[in-house]
């Protein structure tokens, strides 16, 4: 089944803690909802990993440009993938 892992590098601003709560309501709906499979926050240098149970980049980057914090990202990255196990 193939899945698309976005990497989001954040920039540094003092404003992101005030969205963290908007974007964590979101990407929970989206792990309930079975859009996201799994999600990490990146410890050293801010942004996250999130692998998302679909299998079209264009959907995924529309998805990401939802999120409160999509204004502070500096860059993401998207991969597709084919999950073996």
């Amino acid at each position: 089944m193939n899945r698309v892992l976005v990497i989001t590098y954040s920039k540094k601003d003092d404003r992101i803690a005030s969205v963290m709560a908007a974007e964590y309501a979101m990407t929970n709906s989206w792990r309930d909802q079975g859009i996201i499979e799994h999600l990490f926050a990146k410890e050293n240098d801010g942004g996250g990993v999130v692998v998302f149970n679909e299998t079209s980049v264009e959907k995924v980057q529309a998805l990401i440009a939802q999120l409160p914090l999509f204004p502070f990202f500096e860059k993401v990255e998207y991969f597709p993938l084919n999950k073996v196990y």
